[in-house]
C-alpha cells in the first residue's frame, strides 16, 4: 500500500466524521436536557468536539502534503477553522449562564452545520486530487 493510499484512508474520514456526529448528538442532547448544563454531558462534548476538529485538523494537513492543490482551496480551509473556532468561542460562551443569550445560541446552532458542509467539501476536493 503507498503513501497516498495510507494517507487518504478511509479510517481517517470515518473517524473524523464519526468524531462530528457525536459532538452533534451530544451537543443536541445538551439542548434537550437544558439548564444547568449536565457536567458530564458538557465534558463528553467538548472532549470530542476538541479531539474531532484536532483529528480533522491533521488529516487534513496530511492530506494536503499529499496532493496538489487548487488555488483557492487554502480560502475554503480558512472558513473551515474560522467556523470551527466560532463554535469553540461561542459554545465557551453558552456554558455561562448570563452569555447564553439567543444570537449566540443561533450561531452555536447553524454553524456546525456550515462547518460540516465545508468540512465535507475540503475532504471531496482532497479525495478529488488524489490520482
Amino acid at each position: 500500500m503507498n503513501t497516498l493510499t495510507n494517507t487518504f484512508s478511509s479510517s481517517k474520514i470515518i473517524y473524523c466524521g464519526l468524531g462530528l456526529a457525536l459532538t452533534l448528538l451530544s451537543g443536541f442532547i445538551l439542548s434537550k436536557l437544558g439548564r444547568p448544563l449536565n457536567s458530564a454531558i458538557f465534558t463528553v462534548h467538548k472532549l470530542i468536539a476538541v479531539g474531532t476538529v484536532i483529528l480533522i485538523g491533521v488529516s487534513i494537513r496530511e492530506w494536503v502534503k499529499a496532493v496538489d492543490v487548487s488555488a483557492f482551496f487554502p480560502v475554503i480551509v480558512g472558513v473551515t477553522g474560522l467556523l470551527f473556532l466560532a463554535l469553540v468561542v461561542s459554545g465557551a460562551l453558552l456554558s455561562f449562564d448570563k452569555l447564553a443569550v439567543p444570537p449566540i445560541l443561533m450561531i452555536h446552532q447553524i454553524v456546525p452545520l456550515l462547518a460540516v458542509a465545508f468540512t465535507m467539501i475540503t475532504v471531496y476536493l482532497l479525495a478529488g486530487n488524489k490520482s
